[in-house]
């Protein structure tokens, strides 16, 4: 599955293409797509705090990726942002994360998402793989010369994306005044 790299590059992406105009006040918009984009993640603390392995369940499902959205609007409305836009684009966000996670390749069990919890609790996995396996269990291995290549990997996907997006936001910017 992908490393935290390449879901903040995914949460990146998604900000440039959302923004009419990337500025410094729009941090806290980006910020929350980048949280989004890693959020499904946070599983592996479920796990450590609880002993039992929830990576890969629920938090990766369409479904709860619906209710991460609606809670989002839920409290867009609260603070007095635009709820829909916002919490639209947080919710693309959150499914950039099972997006990347789908195409990867995954050698822990359980091998693939839970995709569409509730209503199954099957796992799905695609047979075209982009991303590499993480090892995890150790810091040797967390750090091992297989996940600095796979960040590698992960970097040269997706970084010329974000530099293309980057570059059309501000070329668009340059139209626009």
């Amino acid at each position: 599955m992908p490393t935290p790299v390449a879901h903040a590059l995914a949460g990146v992406a998604l900000y440039l293409g959302a923004t009419r105009k990337a500025s410094r006040e729009d941090w806290s918009f980006a910020g929350a797509l980048v949280v989004a984009a890693w959020f499904p993640d946070l599983d592996f603390g479920l796990g450590f705090l609880t002993g039992v392995n929830y990576h890969h369940y629920f938090t990766h499902s369409i479904g709860f990726t619906l209710l991460f959205t609606a809670s989002t609007y839920i409290w867009a409305r609260r603070v007095r942002v635009s709820p829909l836009r916002y919490s639209l684009w947080v919710g693309f966000a959150y499914a950039s994360h099972l997006c990347l996670d789908l195409f990867s390749k995954d050698k822990a069990a359980p091998y693939g998402l839970e995709l569409f919890w509730p209503l199954s609790d099957r796992f799905f996995m695609s047979s075209l793989t982009v991303f590499d396996n993480i090892c995890r269990g150790t810091l040797a291995k967390l750090f091992g010369l297989n996940n600095w290549l796979a960040v590698r990997r992960e970097v040269l996907i997706l970084g010329p994306i974000v530099l293309g997006l980057w570059w059309w936001s501000r070329r668009r910017n340059t139209y626009t005044h």
